[in-house]
């Protein structure tokens, strides 16, 4: 549940669907990119000149929802609550969707993209299990401004800690042993 001290009042929760356990196929996972895809292009057209975060968090293997990712995203979601406060920034949108593919949450705000990215990449380093955390920065433009643009280098791969795409597109560890690094990433983040 989002925290009622960081929801603004334009910021809308979708239904409840969690599905705990429940493989997702790979066809409902691109569907959803798609769909979200979809959705952000909505949020920029709707707020014009407004840089949009999406937020989910990166769970391998086939089952998206577990109470690791749960506990994950609503860690997430309230380090963008204080990261809006500290910045003082102000959400023209906030909103959270829980689904069988992956919660996802849309911020969209009037500021510097780059700046932006560039925070968000902080708050992602700042403990192990950010790592988990998947911040993306879509520019005005619509462009998706990439860790490179503000001169960060690639994420590390959460078994091996070289280049991540390099490894997860080419498969390169176990699932079993990828899923084994994410949850001991996952179990970094305190107790509520």
């Amino acid at each position: 549940m989002l925290p009622n001290r960081f929801i603004h009042a334009s910021c809308k929760r979708a239904p409840v669907c969690y599905n705990a356990g429940m493989e997702i196929m790979l066809e409902e996972l691109l569907a959803s990119r798609d769909r979200r895809a979809a959705y952000e292009r909505e949020l920029l057209s709707r707020h014009r000149g407004a840089c949009l975060v999406v937020f989910t968090v990166v769970w391998p293997g086939p089952v998206k929802q577990t109470p690791q990712s749960d506990r994950l995203f609503r860690a997430g979601v309230d380090a963008l609550g204080r990261f809006i406060q500290r910045y003082e920034l102000v959400p023209l949108a906030f909103e959270a969707r829980e689904l069988p593919t992956g919660n996802e949450a849309y911020l969209a705000v009037k500021t510097d993209s780059s700046f932006l990215k560039l925070e968000l990449c902080k708050l992602e380093s700042s403990a192990p299990y950010g790592r988990l955390w998947d911040m993306d920065v879509i520019a005005k433009t619509g462009a998706h401004v990439s860790r490179g643009d503000v001169g960060l280098p690639e994420r590390g791969c959460i078994v091996c800690g070289k280049a991540g795409k390099a490894c997860s597109s080419r498969r390169l560890h176990p699932i079993e042993e990828v899923l084994a690094a994410a949850e001991r990433l996952a179990a970094s983040l305190p107790a509520d």
